[in-house]
């Protein structure tokens, strides 16, 4: 049985996965799941994708084939998620993480990377602090390595979306994706509500948001808001709403996929030696 860390403050319980990958494996206020719990045996089977949100680090969402060139070096990354041609989501979702100071409302978790296929050390970090109504949810990445390292970050929380569900934020377009949601062609198209985009009628919402303000809010039918509050570098919101599902991710990112293909390389931070990037988010209750 993989051990869990459960978190109280006031009405807000936080369960974490440490060994998978990092994760949350339960988010309740007032007794009410915020996120959808995790899925039987995925906490045990270390399975991130059946969890209640996992972190995204040292990048998010995907890299084109697993290849970019940094500073006259070509990096190969493993094709993890197959059947995809790419890889995706980092490599902190799949390693296990250590708990350290531990509080009955606070704890960090530390993933200490040796390079590999991924040529830098680092060591990334994901501090939590429960709040009466929520928490406060900070990941880190620190640069370990002797050159200059690109580094990107996110969250990646799944929702309950039952019918009725609103998505309130300010985005200024969204990019069209292939059959393996990689970006194609960009269309400007301001909004400060994707509601919409949570209940697809005919087609999988899986796309990246250019524009986003750093603040969103999600309105259940129960009468209970959530309140999004990202740190300046989140300037990209990912919204992933399968056909007839009950479920939303609806991810602060600090970049758009494959990020490290696009010239000038949008939102990915190059840390020097020792160098620290961060992205802190706030998730508020009410209702």
């Amino acid at each position: 049985m993989t051990d869990l860390l459960t978190l109280t403050s006031g009405d807000t319980l936080l369960t974490l996965a440490p060994e998978a990958g990092g994760g949350i494996a339960a988010f309740h206020w007032r007794g009410r799941p915020v996120l959808r719990d995790a899925l039987p045996g995925a906490v045990d089977k270390r399975d991130p994708l059946s969890l209640s949100a996992f972190p995204l680090v040292p990048y998010s969402n995907r890299i084109d084939r697993g290849r970019f060139d940094w500073d006259g070096r070509r990096v190969q990354l493993p094709l993890n998620f197959p059947p995809s041609p790419h890889s995706i989501h980092g490599l902190g979702w799949h390693k296990p993480w250590a708990p350290s100071g531990v509080t009955q409302s606070t704890a960090r978790l530390t993933y200490v990377h040796v390079a590999d296929e991924w040529p830098w050390d680092f060591v990334a970090t994901q501090d939590f602090v429960i709040q009466p109504n929520g928490i406060d949810w900070v990941i880190a990445v620190t640069n370990h390595g002797a050159t200059p390292m690109p580094a990107g970050l996110g969250l990646h929380p799944y929702f309950p979306n039952p019918p009725g569900t609103r998505l309130i934020t300010r985005t200024e377009g969204w990019w069209e994706t292939d059959a393996f949601v990689m970006p194609t062609a960009f269309v400007a198209d301001p909004s400060t509500e994707l509601t919409d985009r949570l209940h697809p009628a005919d087609h999988d919402t899986d796309n990246v948001f250019a524009g986003f303000g750093g603040d969103a809010t999600i309105e259940w039918p129960d009468g209970v808001s959530l309140d999004i509050v990202a740190g300046p570098a989140a300037r990209w919101m990912v919204v992933f709403a399968p056909v007839g599902d009950t479920i939303t991710a609806i991810e602060a990112v600090t970049h758009p996929t494959d990020a490290l293909n696009i010239p000038g390389h949008p939102g990915i931070a190059t840390l020097a030696p020792g160098e620290t990037f961060a992205l802190g988010t706030s998730y508020r209750l009410r209702g």
